[in-house]
């Protein structure tokens, strides 16, 4: 990938434009007008352009916060929508379950350009390149979603509706899981005043378990 092209598609058109969200939780301590605003403003230290870079490369001065506001940032952008690249996400997906890592490779480059928060491309992306025996690109994607996956479960414990994790796609649920080795047997989705969530039991160390994931940010931008 270009020297992230990807700065991108950000600077199309980032203008405020998040007033009256439903979403009432905060977010490592910010409401998203907040994110909207301090990751919207060219001369913050969390501007969005900068915030993505550094969950491209996540080096020991990358905060967590940075991670977290740059995860959770992108979603606020004006043309964002969470299905917007689900068919290109599942065509990866099927390339490299069918061995056609090559053609894997050139689509997951798309796919993480056009949506760099989205768990499932960087996943596929490190595979198809460790299939490729290109083992320094697919250690570095693959250091971006382990990254990412710690940021998104210290957004809460995945206890309770109170206290889910918060996730902005869907996919992000089987990434999350499988980086805590834990094997899904079930899920539903629940409700609750305007907002919206997975439940989804686990088995982890052979012990049974239910997991809250807030998909709130996915029914509000759908």
């Amino acid at each position: 990938m270009k020297k992230l092209s990807l700065i991108f598609l950000l600077t199309v058109s980032l203008n405020i434009y998040s007033q009256g969200y439903d979403f009432k939780k905060k977010i490592f301590g910010y409401s998203l007008d907040q994110i909207t605003m301090i990751t919207n403003d060219v001369d913050s230290s969390f501007y969005i352009e900068d915030l993505i870079t550094k969950i491209f490369y996540p080096d020991s001065t990358v905060t967590d916060l940075e991670i977290a506001l740059g995860y959770y940032g992108f979603v606020l952008q004006p043309d964002y929508k969470p299905d917007k690249y689900i068919g290109l996400e599942l065509e990866v997906m099927q390339l490299n379950d069918n061995q056609q890592y090559k053609s894997a490779a050139k689509f997951a480059d798309s796919l993480v350009t056009n949506n760099p928060t989205g768990l499932m491309g960087l996943v596929e992306y490190s595979y198809a390149l460790h299939r490729l025996q290109d083992t320094i690109m697919s250690a570095r994607y693959r250091k971006c979603y382990e990254r990412l996956c710690d940021v998104i479960f210290k957004s809460g414990d995945g206890k309770s509706m109170e206290t889910a994790y918060i996730i902005t796609g869907l996919k992000d649920i089987e990434v999350l899981t499988q980086f805590k080795r834990m094997t899904i047997t079930k899920r539903k989705t629940k409700s609750k005043k305007k907002q919206t969530f997975e439940v989804v039991s686990v088995f982890q160390s052979g012990k049974l378990k239910t997991l809250y994931f807030d998909t709130s940010l996915i029914t509000e931008f759908r």
